[in-house]
C-alpha cells in the first residue's frame, strides 16, 4: 500500500494517511546505510579521457562486454611499455604502474605480456626507448611500437655477442661469444647470460654451477639493442650472488660454459658486448612480449599458434589486446570472461572481434585473470581481485587534462554530490587558467589561475560558493606551456541540479484494528516538480519492486510508504530504495541500502529478498 502525502492531500486519501499518523517507530526492524547518488547508466557512447582519447564499453551480440579505448593519431598521444613492479623480476598492478606515471602523462594502460609465477619475470621481450631488459621468445610475436606512432607485431629474436679484447691494443683476444638472455639466470648447461642494472636485484641469484665475470662498464649507460658498450672484467668467480651496481654489468654461465668464460674474461681483459634483436623494424622504439598476433594488413590470423598451447588459445576467457585501425587510431581491447559475466573469447574470436572494430595490426596480450584494463587508477573490468602483473602498456598524453567529475552536481546541502574535488594535471611546467561557464557560455566563473606542471592540483567546485544555478555547465582547463610546445585544453560536462534531496528510509509500524505491520517510509525533498520513480532492489541491482512510476510530484517534502511486501510475502535481508526524479535537466537520483528484519512471528517471512 502506498501513499503520497501532498501540501493538499484529495479528500479519498486522508484515511489513510491518518492511519499512517499512528505509525510507531520500530527500532531493530530496519537498519539503513548512507545515502549515496545513483550512477548514470553505462554510457552508450564515447568518453573523454583526454583529448583524442576516447573509452568505449561495447556489449556485443550474446552478452559479450568489451572496453575499447581508443586514441586518435596525434603527437601529444603515445604508447610505452611499463615494467608493473619496476623491476624484471617483481609484478605489480596495472593501476599502480599508471598512478605513478601520471605527472609524465599517463592517463590509461592495459596489462603487457605472460610471465612466470615462480619468478614473476615477462615471458617475451621487454624494451624500453632502445634500453632491452629482457630477451624476446621467439616463437612468439611481440608488440613492437614505432617511434612514427605505429604499431608492428613481430617474432624478434636475440641476437648478443660478447668479445674479449686485448686491454692495450682493443684487438680481439678470442672469437665472439653469443649470451642467449638479459637479466635471468642460465637455464640449461652451456648457456651463458647478461644481467645489468635494470635487473632489479642488487646480485645475481646464486647457484653452485655458476660462474661469472663482472664487467665495469666505460659509461653507465643502459643496454640498448644495436649500441655496443665497452668495459673492464674486474671480478670473476663461481657460485653465482654477484652484485651487479650501476655502471656494471654481470656475464652468467652455466654448467660445461663456465670455465671457458671466466678463462676467456680474467681480470684486467677488456670486453665488448653488443645486443641486437633479430627482424626489428627500423625506427623502433620499444617492444613488449605477447602473442599470438590475430591481425596482419586487415587480415584476421584465426591459427596463429606460435608455440601456445590449445587450452590457452581455445578457452574462453577474458582477453586483452593492443591493436592500430587503419586510419592510424591506436586501440587498447580488452573482453570481459565468464568471471564477469561475459562468454568470453577464443583466441579466433578475439581476431575477429580486432577484425570488426576496423584493426589493421592487432596483437594479443595476456588473458584470462591477467586481462585489465584501466583509466588513470580505476579499473575498468571489474575484478574482485585484480591479479598483479609483470608489464603493461600505457598511453600517455602530453598536456592537460582533467579527471572526469561527477555527472550531477545537487549542491542542496544534503551531503550527497554537493561538491565536487577536481584533479587537474599537465605534464610541463606552465600557466594554468581553469573556468566554468553555462553550455551557453555565460556566466563565467574562474575557479583557479596559476602556475603548475609536472604535477597535479587539485580544486574545489561547489556551485554554491560560485554561485551559479541550476543547468548544463562546462569546466575548462587551459594550459600554456613555458617551452613553447603550444596550449591544451581539456573541457569537462557536469549538471548543476538541485531538484531531489534528503533521502530517508525510516522502519515503522503501522495499526490497523489489532493487526500491526512493519513498514517501510521513505522520504526525500524536491526543490521543483519532477515526475519521480521510486524502486526497491536487491545489493546486485535486480528489482524487487516498484512502488512509483514517473509520478509527477509537488516541491516540498515527499513521503512513500511501503508495506515491506511482494506477492503478500515479507520481503527481509539487505535491499536498497532508489528514488529517481526527471526534470528539464535530466534524471537524477539517490540511492540507500536498508537492512530488513523478519517480522516476528510472520510464518511467510522468508530469508532474502524476493524477486519481482
Amino acid at each position: 500500500m502506498l501513499q503520497f502525502p501532498a501540501m493538499a492531500p484529495p479528500a479519498r486519501t486522508r484515511p489513510a494517511l491518518a492511519a499512517l499518523a499512528l505509525a510507531l517507530a520500530a527500532p531493530g526492524a530496519a537498519v539503513a546505510g548512507p545515502v549515496e547518488a545513483l550512477p548514470p547508466p553505462n554510457p552508450r557512447g564515447v568518453t573523454e579521457v583526454a583529448p583524442g582519447i576516447g573509452y568505449q564499453r561495447l556489449e556485443r551480440d550474446g552478452g559479450q562486454v568489451v572496453h575499447v579505448l581508443r586514441a586518435a593519431p596525434s603527437p601529444r598521444v603515445t604508447l610505452a611499455p611499463a615494467l608493473a613492479g619496476d623491476s624484471p623480476i617483481r609484478r605489480g598492478a596495472l593501476t599502480r604502474a599508471i598512478g605513478a606515471r601520471m605527472n609524465a602523462g599517463a592517463v590509461a594502460g592495459v596489462n603487457g605480456d605472460f610471465f612466470s609465477y615462480a619468478t614473476s619475470s615477462p615471458s617475451g621481450v621487454f624494451m624500453q626507448a632502445g634500453e632491452l631488459v629482457r630477451e624476446p621468445e621467439a616463437s612468439r610475436s611481440a608488440l613492437v611500437l614505432l617511434g612514427d606512432g605505429n604499431i608492428e607485431a613481430v617474432a624478434l629474436a636475440l641476437q648478443g655477442r660478447y668479445q674479449p679484447l686485448d686491454p692495450a691494443t682493443g684487438a680481439a683476444a678470442a672469437p665472439p661469444r653469443a649470451f642467449t638472455g638479459v637479466n635471468r639466470a642460465p637455464a640449461r648447461n652451456g648457456e651463458t647470460t647478461l644481467f645489468t642494472s635494470a635487473y632489479g636485484a642488487v646480485a645475481t641469484p646464486k647457484a653452485a654451477s655458476r660462474y661469472e665475470v663482472r664487467v665495469r662498464l666505460d659509461a653507465d649507460v643502459p643496454l640498448r639493442v644495436g649500441q655496443p658498450v665497452g668495459g673492464t672484467v674486474i671480478a670473476s668467480g663461481s657460485g653465482g650472488g654477484t652484485t651487479i651496481g650501476a655502471g656494471h654489468m654481470v656475464l652468467s654461465a652455466a654448467g660445461s660454459a663456465g670455465p671457458g668464460l671466466v678463462r676467456e674474461l680474467p681480470t684486467g681483459r677488456r670486453v665488448a658486448v653488443a645486443p641486437g634483436l633479430l627482424s626489428l623494424p627500423p625506427g623502433a622504439l620499444h617492444a613488449v612480449g605477447g602473442g599470438p598476433a590475430l591481425v596482419r594488413n586487415g587480415i584476421p590470423i584465426v591459427d596463429a599458434g606460435e608455440g601456445f598451447s590449445s587450452a590457452q588459445t581455445g578457452g574462453r576467457t577474458s582477453r586483452s589486446a593492443v591493436a592500430q585501425h587503419s586510419d592510424g587510431t591506436r586501440m587498447f581491447v580488452t573482453a570481459e570472461g565468464p568471471v564477469q559475466g561475459s562468454p568470453g573469447l577464443t583466441v579466433a574470436e578475439q581476431a575477429q572481434l580486432m577484425r570488426s572494430l576496423g584493426a589493421r595490426t592487432a596483437i594479443a596480450m595476456d588473458g584470462g585473470g591477467s586481462a585489465q584494463l584501466a583509466l588513470w587508477d580505476d579499473l575498468v573490468i571489474p575484478w574482485s581481485g585484480p591479479r598483479s602483473i609483470a608489464s603493461a602498456v600505457l598511453m600517455n598524453y602530453d598536456g592537460v587534462t582533467v579527471r572526469p567529475l561527477p555527472f550531477r552536481l545537487s549542491a542542496n546541502n544534503d551531503h550527497v554530490d554537493d561538491r565536487a574535488t577536481m584533479i587537474v594535471r599537465a605534464t610541463r611546467p606552465g600557466v594554468t587558467r581553469v573556468t566554468v561557464a553555462r553550455k551557453s557560455g555565460r556566466p563565467t566563473r574562474r575557479i583557479w589561475e596559476g602556475r603548475m606542471g609536472p604535477g597535479a592540483v587539485a580544486l574545489r567546485l561547489d556551485p554554491r560558493r560560485l554561485r551559479l544555478g541550476d543547468g548544463v555547465y562546462v569546466v575548462v582547463a587551459r594550459h600554456e606551456a613555458d617551452d613553447g610546445s603550444g596550449v591544451t585544453e581539456q573541457r569537462r560536462r557536469v549538471i548543476f541540479d538541485r531538484t531531489l534531496s534528503s533521502l530517508t528510509a525510516r522502519p515503522s509500524q503501522a495499526r490497523r484494528g489489532r493487526v500491526v505491520r512493519q513498514r517501510l517510509r521513505m522520504g526525500f525533498r524536491l526543490q521543483r516538480a519532477a515526475r519521480v520513480t521510486v524502486r526497491v532492489r536487491s545489493t546486485s541491482g535486480r528489482r524487487i519492486t516498484t512502488l512509483v512510476s514517473g509520478r509527477l510530484m509537488r516541491p516540498g517534502a515527499r513521503v512513500v510508504d511501503w508495506d515491506r511486501r511482494v506477492r503478500n510475502r515479507p520481503v527481509t535481508g539487505r535491499v536498497e530504495v532508489t528514488v529517481e526524479a526527471r526534470t528539464r535537466f535530466g534524471t537524477s537520483g539517490l540511492v540507500r541500502a536498508v537492512t530488513l528484519t523478519a517480522p516476528p512471528g510472520d510464518p511467510r517471512a522468508a530469508a532474502g529478498a524476493p524477486g519481482a
